[in-house]
C-alpha cells in the first residue's frame, strides 16, 4: 500500500527509538562519574577516561547525537519508498 505524502513525512517508530537509545549512549559515555580536585580538575566518566568536567557537554552531545542519527535514518527511510 503507498503511503501518503503526510506519512512518508514523519519518522517511523524504530527511527525515533534507535535516534533516543544513540543519544543516551553518548550521554551515558560522556557524563561524569568522578572529579579528582587538582588544578584544574580533572573529570572521569563512569568507565574511568577523562571527560570534560562542564554540565552542558554530555546533554548536548547525546542531544545532537540523536537528531543527527534519526535525521540520517528517517532520509535513509524516505529514500527506499
Amino acid at each position: 500500500m503507498k503511503q501518503t505524502t503526510r506519512q512518508a513525512a514523519r519518522p517511523s517508530v524504530w527511527t525515533i527509538i534507535v535516534a533516543l537509545l544513540a543519544g543516551l549512549v553518548v550521554l551515558l559515555l560522556l557524563a561524569p562519574g568522578s572529579v579528582v580536585t587538582t588544578d584544574p580538575p580533572v573529570c572521569y566518566s563512569m568507565l574511568w577516561y577523562p571527560v570534560p568536567c562542564e554540565a552542558w557537554v554530555a546533554p548536548l552531545a547525546g542531544a545532537v547525537t540523536a537528531g543527527l542519527i534519526g535525521w540520517g535514518l528517517w532520509r535513509n527511510d524516505r529514500r527506499r519508498q
